[in-house]
């Protein structure tokens, strides 16, 4: 009998720090910055990329993602009406310049989606080619 209280007192703790870690990180979620590179060069790897987000934003339980691209900020993943309006533009070159006035923006996590010809510091790059 004694074995069971204290097999009850485990699962009873362990169900209480479940909770508060859910609650927690539902509360203060990891705010994740995610850069396409939409550039013409990148046109054809636009629906690998689509789907390496859509892959992303499964398995982002507890993750708030705002998507930029080098032309212009998007805004909030969960928010975005219709997918294909991160890659509605393509055209040009991108640089590490075109996404400079995201690096100020406060995120816990980039994550750069592009072909490796350009390396920003701080931003993890996930590379298509």
């Amino acid at each position: 009998m004694k074995w069971l209280k204290v097999f009850s007192v485990f699962v009873v703790l362990h169900l209480v720090l479940w909770l508060g870690a859910h609650f927690y990180r539902t509360i203060n979620p990891i705010t994740v910055t995610l850069g396409v590179d939409t550039s013409f060069d990148l046109k054809p790897f636009f629906p690998a990329m689509q789907s390496w987000i859509e892959d992303y934003e499964a398995n982002a339980r507890y993750e708030r993602i705002t998507v930029v691209t080098d032309k212009s900020a998007i805004g909030l993943l969960d928010s975005i009406q219709s997918r294909q309006s991160i890659f509605r533009t393509a055209f040009g070159r991108s640089s590490a310049d075109d996404f400079a006035a995201y690096q100020s923006a406060p995120s816990d996590k980039r994550i750069l989606l592009s072909d490796g010809s350009f390396v920003i510091e701080g931003w993890e790059l996930v590379n298509f080619d």
